[in-house]
């Protein structure tokens, strides 16, 4: 009997009133016209399990170039990475990017495949330019490219880094039209903003040397604009040193005429309000709806609010207390809401969150005793002074330390001389001048401090009204504000995930490509990560803690 003429049958039988599925190995045959059945070989009941690798067997038997063995006989000479590579590589395909990366002249490898490689590495495994032939040797995107990987070396890499940058623009409008096309209500309202990320070297124009997150160090700026769901449309990489506020006008010059196109309004963070900016944005000939808050200092004088008479609030019970401002409304449980005014194209609307309230007055006071642990090992350092200390030397030391703290407004330090004999080389003594600090705090000026916590101010061009209420509702504004931390988790994954430092480059052009690789990088990690929330598994709650 030759066994690749076999079949798995099945037939159903009944034992002690229940149904039972029992298999055999069969042979099906002709007799008079009519199709027959021969049952060869028993095999009783099976898993679904034994089910499967049957079936699977007798599949290979009628292939002629099957073989039929088992794991421990396999030799696994090599290995190339396969599924990450092929998901990404799947995600750039949606994007349709190679439909932009068009090949100018004559190229043995495309621009399109040598973006799409060095933006795969950055999603999977972030390496520099220089190694990323030998990654591509090792990963299956060799044969879905159909690319000689003897073909990927570092000099054509670096070759195509100018023309990949020069295609920038372009990649921005095919983004941005795809996102019109395909999630126009994710476009309702853009997020935009900037984060520095420091730089090694000192031979690139762009860098500069100065004050960012990190501390003051070398760095670059980079300026994105991302959509509701945080895929990014826009990007540019500018010096560093670049104030947030200068660089709205230098957005609207490049994204005027795509906010014409849709119905959209750009949010941003307090860090670039400045009257300039908002009348520019209010410009009759290219009016563009915005949110963003007004800087703290500011919420006293625009609202004319007494907020001393919210004094009373505890942070043992500020919901409840929230609960009984009777000027506000409840949006949520975390947000309590006022319309102030409108003055001009500027509409006030004053937010009360309780959970900010409690988070500003833990951080206040774990500020004021990191202040005075500083003054009490700094203290002990003046009392081993080996010479005379200054007064306004040792004074800025403290002041220094108040100002980084953010406690200016309540908190000084107090210097009181001490005199302190020290032992010399020759043993002998000799009386020196040192200080001692000693913390004061203002109890009022605290108190007026701690008067806006939990307030913030939101600002708006949405004046427009039907009758008596507004087109656009106040929370309807208040939450694109709230969402403003899809930007936040962009820059997040840009710097952690998709890791843009360190920079292994270093003129001008090159940088900026190393940045729209990162970003292109970013478009890929996120699309990713949005289609497991629509798709959720076990995993999907753990994924979406770490990049939203």
């Amino acid at each position: 009997m030759n066994l690749k003429d076999l079949h798995l049958h099945w037939g159903e039988c009944k034992y002690k009133g229940r149904n039972y599925r029992t298999y055999s190995l069969a042979r099906a045959y002709r007799l008079n016209g009519k199709n027959r059945k021969e049952s060869i070989f028993k095999l009783g009941k099976l898993t679904d399990e034994e089910v499967i690798r049957w079936r699977s067997l007798l599949t290979a038997l009628k292939n002629p170039d099957a073989i039929v063995t088992t794991l421990d006989d396999i030799n696994v000479l090599k290995h190339f990475s396969y599924l990450d590579v092929a998901a990404a590589n799947a995600i750039w395909d949606y994007w349709q990017l190679d439909d932009v990366l068009q090949n100018n002249g004559k190229r043995e490898i495309g621009i399109a495949n040598i973006a799409r490689i060095l933006s795969i590495n950055r999603c999977i495994e972030p390496m520099s330019k220089s190694q990323n032939p030998d990654w591509f040797a090792g990963t299956a995107l060799q044969w879905m490219l159909e690319i000689d990987p003897n073909s990927i070396n570092t000099s054509r890499i670096f070759r195509e880094l100018e023309v990949i940058e020069n295609h920038k623009e372009a990649i921005c409008d095919h983004i941005f039209n795809l996102l019109n096309r395909r999630y126009p209500k994710s476009m309702n309202s853009v997020f935009y903003d900037l984060s520095s990320t420091t730089f090694s070297g000192s031979r690139c124009l762009l860098m500069k040397w100065g004050h960012c997150k990190e501390g003051y160090r070398n760095h670059i700026v980079l300026a994105i604009v991302v959509n509701k769901d945080g895929l990014p449309f826009y990007w540019e990489v500018l010096p560093g040193g670049t104030s947030d506020a200068n660089t709205i006008v230098w957005l609207l010059d490049r994204l005027r005429k795509r906010f014409k196109s849709i119905n959209t309004t750009l949010v941003f963070d307090r860090g670039m309000v400045s009257d300039d900016n908002l009348t520019l944005l209010e410009d009759q000939d290219n009016e563009i709806k915005y949110i963003t808050a007004m800087d703290k200092s500011q919420i006293k004088g625009i609202t004319g609010v007494d907020f001393s008479k919210f004094k009373y609030f505890e942070p043992e019970n500020i919901e409840e207390q929230a609960s009984k401002l009777t000027d506000f409304v409840k949006l949520n449980e975390d947000t309590f809401y006022q319309e102030i005014k409108v003055t001009g194209k500027r509409r006030y609307i004053l937010c009360f969150n309780p959970q900010l309230f409690k988070d500003q007055r833990v951080a206040r006071n774990q500020a004021i005793e990191n202040f005075r642990f500083f003054v009490k090992n700094l203290n002990v350092e003046l009392l081993n002074a080996k010479k005379s200390r200054q007064y306004e030397t040792t004074y800025k030391k403290f002041k220094q330390k108040i100002t980084k703290l953010k406690l200016t407004s309540f908190v000084d330090v107090k210097l009181r001389k001490k005199n302190v004999a020290i032992e010399k080389e020759d043993k002998t003594k000799q009386k020196i001048q040192t200080y001692q600090g000693t913390v004061n705090i203002d109890s009022r000026d605290k108190q007026t401090a701690e008067e806006l916590d939990g307030f913030w101010l939101l600002v708006t061009n949405h004046t427009e009204r039907k009758r008596k209420s507004f087109n656009i509702q106040a929370q309807d504004a208040i939450n694109p504000y709230r969402d403003k931390v899809v930007i936040e988790s962009a820059f997040r994954d840009i710097k952690s995930f998709v890791k843009v430092s360190p920079v292994c480059v270093w003129t001008e052009v090159h940088v900026k490509a190393h940045y729209t690789i990162c970003v292109l990088s970013h478009l890929i990690n996120r699309t990713l990560t949005l289609r497991l929330h629509e798709n959720k598994g076990k995993m999907t709650t753990e994924i979406g803690r770490a990049h939203v």
